[in-house]
């Protein structure tokens, strides 16, 4: 039980919930996993009041600074701006003026930028697309 406690006495603020939830998914003993995904249940009222307002900053205090993947598929769209399928099943719409010749099958690189926007570049370096997630 002093490991459960442990967890929780450190948790509410400090950790993530999925960091919390590893956590308790560790623990061997079935008693104490099971406590231990009770008390964090327990916890998520307390723990939505504690960050009402906040929901938003969390998010991106989580998430990582950019993601890596490759071209699927590319589409034109609207005013020939570029639709741009990930193979993770992410989809990107370009949100500047510029042009680039990327094809299927690159490998490319989705960072963050100033004021919650995305910027997609080659991962080995070249022109970059101001960028927006649409799915």
């Amino acid at each position: 039980m002093i490991p459960l406690l442990a967890l929780l006495a450190t948790g509410a603020s400090a950790d993530s919930l999925a960091n919390q939830l590893k956590g308790c998914s560790s623990i061997e003993a079935d008693t104490e996993r099971l406590a231990c995904y009770d008390a964090l249940s327990n916890s998520l009222t307390e723990r939505a009041e504690q960050h009402f307002g906040q929901e938003q900053q969390r998010v991106i205090e989580e998430a990582p600074d950019s993601i890596e993947a490759t071209i699927a598929q590319i589409d034109k769209v609207a005013y020939g701006k570029l639709l741009i399928t990930l193979d993770n099943g992410q989809v990107w719409r370009q949100n500047d003026s510029g042009r680039v010749n990327w094809k299927t099958g690159d490998s490319v690189t989705v960072e963050r930028a100033l004021f919650g926007s995305f910027l997609m570049k080659p991962t080995d370096g070249g022109r970059n697309l101001r960028v927006k997630r649409v799915k």
